[in-house]
């Protein structure tokens, strides 16, 4: 059963939050990952001082869209699972506690939007 458009938007926002963070994340770090490629991409990002952290920033965006999508899919056809939304909230309230100045924040929003639809289950089935 396909579920009104209007309704599901939790995956659509976890998937923009994703692609904005490894956009942002890419273009930061710019330098970095023009290096990256230019060394041929095999076993470049290690060695040299930075290019973890921007491995990481663009592939935990990359990582985020792609639960968004899967979320917006899911969404479509019925409620998200409630342990997501008590995932994301415990995921978003540890990184703003480290990192008050990050986009954690953005995973409040799901987070209390899955939480508090109804109709959403406790376990998957």
């Amino acid at each position: 059963m396909t579920r009104s458009p209007g309704r599901h938007w939790i995956g659509r926002w976890l998937l923009v939050v994703g692609i904005v963070q490894a956009l942002l994340g890419a273009a930061t770090y710019i330098d970095p990952v023009v290096a990256i490629v230019r060394e041929k991409l095999w076993n470049t990002v290690d060695a040299v001082p930075g290019r973890p952290l921007a491995f990481w920033l663009i592939f935990a965006g990359l990582l985020l869209a792609l639960l968004g999508a899967l979320a917006h899919w899911i969404e479509a056809r019925e409620p998200l699972p409630r342990f997501l939304g008590w995932t994301l909230l415990v995921f978003a309230l540890l990184g703003i506690i480290l990192m008050p100045i990050s986009g954690f924040w953005f995973l409040l929003p799901p987070a209390a939007g899955i939480l508090t639809r109804r109709g959403a289950r406790a376990l998957p089935r």
